[in-house]
């Protein structure tokens, strides 16, 4: 029988190794038994707390949901001008995903279930809609300050550069090499430059990247 208090840690344990399993291996490997050994916690304690496996999967999806979303509050909460509130959520897009923000890789994942699952179709709408609202808002602070000079409405801008941001992250998957941190990061920002006619004092990473990553937790 599981010990008073400890739901909350022992479903963290879960959900932090199948986010890792689906990052790492795939969907083959996500398996109750699997998840048992890298959680470190027994089948029994896992099925106690969810149940049967599509609803430990879903719930870790929305958790990975969650997780991405306070960290684009974090940046939102430095209050930043445009400009650098765009630098941040940039260099938080290239950088290496630290955790507990999943990587490309298993958004990847979940995104190759998507035709084929409504819930899991629906999760991802709404980190969809969540990230076009952010970019889509920085735009339209800018422009009403006077820093940016956009060339199509901010949800215009945003949809294209959401459709960059996602195809760099299967590049990057993809090839490595090809598409290192650097090259994603100057790719984002060559494409905001020409959407909104704007100059940025790009030299170096934002501060604010690391701090949005180290208190998402």
């Amino acid at each position: 029988m599981p010990k008073l208090g400890m739901e909350a840690i022992r479903r963290r344990q879960v959900i932090d190794a199948v986010v890792r399993i689906l990052e790492t291996q795939g969907w083959k490997d996500l398996t109750i038994r699997e998840v048992s050994e890298v959680a470190g916690v027994s089948a029994g304690i896992l099925t106690h707390y969810f149940g049967n496996k599509r609803s430990m999967t879903i719930d870790s999806i929305a958790e990975a949901h969650v997780r991405y979303e306070k960290a684009l509050q974090e940046i939102d909460r430095r209050r930043l001008a445009p400009a650098e509130r765009l630098l941040a959520m940039i260099d938080f897009l290239a950088a290496p995903a630290t955790p507990p923000v999943p990587g490309a890789s298993f958004w990847l994942a979940i995104a190759g279930r998507m035709p084929f699952d409504k819930v899991i179709q629906a999760e991802m709408q709404k980190l969809h809609l969540r990230f076009l609202e952010f970019v889509a808002d920085i735009v339209a602070q800018g422009a009403a300050q006077g820093a940016f000079r956009p060339t199509a409405p901010a949800q215009d801008i945003a949809e294209r550069f959401v459709a960059l941001a996602s195809g760099l992250d299967l590049g990057g998957v993809r090839d490595p090499a090809g598409l290192p941190r650097a090259r994603r990061r100057a790719l984002l920002l060559d494409q905001m430059k020409r959407d909104l006619q704007a100059d940025f004092a790009d030299d170096a990473p934002t501060p604010a990247l690391e701090v949005a990553r180290k208190r998402v937790r």
